[in-house]
């Protein structure tokens, strides 16, 4: 998407970079011709495989606190509840998910609300910027690397000569291990209110705040949509991990723990990147679980209408509800646990 600054003479006051792997996931964000099942299909396999390497992870750190972890990523959105707004009466379906940033189902929730966001806030600017800036591959520890980028980047951000033409941006952390070298690659992507920024000049100054890291790219935003989509799955997932071996796995895990990993500074600064709590939970009514209301929804009419409330953000007047057949099968099955554990005791 944007152009390469490889080919590109460093500034004299670098220090000649080593070689490089690719700078963005071409793999990932390439699409062709391909159609639209294909895509999915695609997508889907790669959510499992995802969710595989998270599971394997959390599995490894299986002590503890971490133990906890695992079964609430196992657990995560196998169960969920329409809920109907008491004042509005719109519906929408709250699912019991870990919030976990290695989960790839949180990921995909993740993707959706911060593509929103990014894309809005892009289209009230005039000619945005895409902007990647990476650091010189090194063999030292992880984690230091990458208090190196982060500081040097804001380092940058206070630079006189940067903020003269940068207003503000949101940030994107990505990592991914070199095919050429095998250390870790490190850089961040931004999106920036930008006026123009010659390339060189950019180049130059992240050499000097950098101590001689002079590849960056940068480069106009056409498809604003596109590029917050692309943006948004660094942030809900900014390391590839079905591609590495469970040792380097639990060393980006550890490296990334409790670090912010996007974020937004100057005129993007109001943007958000997760979605609002609710403050006010108990407006919010359980009307029937995920499961009931999907099974009857070609039988009871309740059911039909709290699907398209959902799916198409329509009013359901109060009283529709498949609750009591939820109660129900709860007293039921409970009716018949006990039996079953009379029976055996």
């Amino acid at each position: 998407m944007c152009c390469s600054a490889q080919g590109c003479a460093p500034p004299k006051t670098a220090i000649p970079a080593q070689k490089c792997g690719p700078l963005v996931h071409t793999s990932e964000t390439t699409v062709g011709n391909a159609s639209q099942s294909t895509l999915r299909r695609s997508r889907a396999i790669l959510q499992i495989a995802r969710q595989s390497s998270a599971i394997k992870l959390y599995e490894h750190l299986a002590c503890g606190f971490e133990s906890r972890r695992l079964e609430e990523l196992k657990r995560c959105r196998k169960v969920g509840y329409f809920v109907r707004h008491k004042e509005t009466g719109l519906v929408r379906l709250a699912l019991d998910s870990c919030k976990l940033r290695w989960c790839a189902l949180c990921g995909s929730a993740r993707v959706s609300w911060i593509t929103h966001a990014v894309s809005e806030w892009l289209a009230n600017r005039d000619r945005p910027k895409f902007v990647t800036l990476t650091i010189k591959h090194s063999a030292a520890d992880l984690k230091f690397q990458i208090d190196c980028l982060y500081r040097f980047f804001r380092t940058l951000r206070h630079r006189p000569d940067f903020c003269s033409h940068v207003r503000g941006g949101i940030w994107f952390f990505q990592i991914k291990k070199s095919d050429n070298d095998g250390l870790w690659h490190n850089h961040l992507h931004c999106v920036v209110d930008s006026n123009y920024y010659w390339h060189k000049e950019l180049s130059h100054t992240w050499c000097q705040v950098s101590h001689g890291s002079f590849i960056v790219k940068i480069n106009e935003i056409k498809d604003p949509g596109k590029v917050a989509n692309e943006v948004a799955r660094y942030a809900a997932c900014p390391c590839d991990l079905p591609k590495l071996e469970l040792e380097d796995i639990v060393t980006v895990f550890h490296a990334l723990h409790g670090r912010r990993i996007c974020g937004a500074w100057g005129t993007a600064k109001g943007v958000p990147l997760k979605p609002p709590k609710d403050e006010h939970p108990e407006l919010w009514e359980n009307i029937g679980s995920q499961a009931v209301v999907r099974g009857l929804s070609e039988t009871d009419p309740n059911a039909r209408a709290i699907l398209k409330a959902c799916q198409y953000h329509t009013v359901l007047d109060a009283g529709i509800t498949c609750r009591f057949t939820d109660d129900f099968l709860d007293n039921n099955l409970a009716h018949i646990h006990r039996l079953e554990t009379e029976s055996y005791g």
